[in-house]
């Protein structure tokens, strides 16, 4: 080990190495928390959507069923409803 090693070892066993080896240490700690519960809240978001993309996927199943079941006059006359007529 060089000189250098020796200071580095001899300050981090002062008084002022050790609170700033302790503080470093929690705030590594607090990052790894904050990291941990951001990247948890993005999985939660993604499964949220896609649940959401599943949902709207079966409503859109059972409006084609729904529709494809239909008379044609009265697809006709609901679809009418839809349609502006401005003159």
């Amino acid at each position: 080990m060089g000189l250098q090693g020796v200071i580095m070892l001899a300050w981090l066993a002062s008084a002022l190495g050790k609170a700033v080896a302790k503080w470093a240490t929690f705030a590594a700690i607090a990052v790894a928390v904050y990291w941990r519960i951001y990247a948890s809240g993005q999985a939660a978001e993604r499964a949220r959507q896609v649940a959401e993309k599943v949902d709207a996927v079966r409503e859109r199943e059972r409006i084609q069923d729904a529709v494809s079941k239909m008379p044609d006059d009265r697809v006709r006359n609901e679809l009418r409803q839809w349609v502006r007529n401005d003159g």
